[in-house]
């Protein structure tokens, strides 16, 4: 699932819900990026759950903005966004970001998988860029052939504090990072009392656990 777009305001009842409630419950202030924009599957949870914000984004298509922006017309509010390379796009950046979220994707044989770059150079390129406090939150798939502890380390490493969350109905786990983060048992009930907010599906279907640092 690349992308869900919506004509209002509301649950998608996909992970797109639990990336908005994230960014909602966990961010220190109203500054907000998108790696890996697509067709704007967070938007409709987003502004659902009162974010007014500007959101700036960055994908190598716009193709599913297109759809994005004709459907969302009336209630998207601000959008900032750029085709470019993502890692590209974070490196010329000199304001710092409340929530960085990294939803990065690419076709493969083995399926829909993340680029190289989330587990090379762009885990510290987006601690480098985060506002005090601020947190990071990465969209992660499964990758055959890897145990899911080589591809949450990575990106975990280079926060001081980081979760892991996971998904009942889905593979996808996400991994929310950050100087400041919560512990697992109150970010359990701020995404809880989020997702019920909207009226999404997700709520009561995941659980949170620290990350142990290495």
């Amino acid at each position: 699932m690349l992308s869900v777009v919506l004509d209002r305001p509301g649950a998608t009842h996909r992970v797109f819900d639990l990336l908005a409630a994230a960014i909602v419950t966990l961010s220190p202030g109203p500054r907000c990026a998108v790696l890996g924009f697509a067709a704007g599957g967070v938007m409709g949870p987003l502004r659902a759950l009162g974010w007014r914000a500007p959101v700036d984004a960055v994908d190598r298509s716009l193709e599913g903005a297109k759809l994005y922006r004709r459907l969302a017309k009336g209630w998207g509010g601000a959008l900032r966004l750029d085709r470019d390379d993502a890692l590209a796009w974070l490196a010329r950046r000199r304001a710092r970001f409340d929530a960085l979220v990294e939803d990065l994707s690419v076709p493969s044989p083995r399926g829909v998988v993340k680029p190289p770059e989330s587990f090379g150079r762009l885990p510290d390129l987006v601690r480098r860029r985060l506002a005090p406090g601020g947190v990071a939150i990465v969209n992660l798939l499964p990758l055959p052939g890897r145990p899911w502890r080589e591809l949450i380390e990575p990106v975990a490493a280079p926060h001081r504090r980081a979760a892991v969350v996971l998904l009942d109905d889905y593979q996808n786990r996400l991994v929310l990072a950050g100087d400041r983060l919560p512990d697992a048992r109150r970010i359990s009930r701020l995404l809880g009392t989020a997702l019920r907010e909207i009226g999404s599906k997700m709520a009561g279907r995941l659980s949170v656990r620290t990350l142990e640092a290495t």
